[in-house]
């Protein structure tokens, strides 16, 4: 969804160190996610927890109800691709449908997200 290249381009926080990089990135990400779990209901919420906690089953039945040919999409593939490199070695189908449930579910995420981080790096201008 949001890369952190792309937090610490709109925060400017270009020439902060790393590891406090790290601690504004996340508390970016923190702010992110509030704003987008405003736009969920309780059902909307438990479902991308699953997600995020890849529960295969629903990770499954989502895809097969919204996107039953994702294996044939290119972000599917990048992340297919990317699997060898990901330390985590999160398995494509949970990464595809985290990414594609969101943008499918919260509409405008990414106004939303902007509007998080713009919110956030007002908050940071005013400590």
């Amino acid at each position: 969804m949001y890369q952190d290249d792309q937090i610490i381009e709109q925060l400017g926080i270009q020439d902060v160190p790393e590891d406090e990089q790290t601690e504004i990135i996340n508390e970016a990400q923190v702010r992110i996610g509030e704003a987008i779990s405003e736009k969920l209901t309780d059902d909307q919420l438990n479902e991308y927890q699953a997600i995020i906690d890849g529960n295969e089953a629903v990770i499954s039945a989502w895809l097969e109800k919204n996107i039953p040919e994702y294996k044939d999409e290119p972000v599917y593939q990048s992340f297919v691709e990317g699997l060898e490199t990901d330390p985590e070695k999160n398995s494509p189908e949970k990464l595809f449908t985290n990414l594609a449930w969101i943008q499918l579910t919260v509409p405008g995420i990414q106004m939303v997200v902007a509007e998080a981080i713009e919110a956030f790096k007002q908050e940071r201008a005013v400590r």
